[in-house]
């Protein structure tokens, strides 16, 4: 990873928080992740406390509204 010191580091994340609650964003092996809490875990069970995705991008395109005639 650029800019580690570190030969066993394989990504990094920041923690963010939302209305929705807490979560993570950032790279593993290159790959941009995002991390939501399983806040419906049980106790002692064996679910994740956290589930990992890849991220999907933004769409930062508005709706094309105009009518060509």
């Amino acid at each position: 990873m650029s800019g580690s010191n570190n030969p066993d580091e394989v990504g990094a994340l920041w923690e963010k928080t939302s209305p929705r609650g807490t979560y993570m964003t950032g790279t593993v092996n290159g790959t941009p992740v995002v991390l939501f809490k399983n806040d419906r875990k049980a106790p002692g069970s064996k679910q994740p406390d956290w589930r990992v995705l890849k991220a999907k991008p933004k769409d930062r395109t508005a709706p094309d509204d105009s009518i060509d005639f």
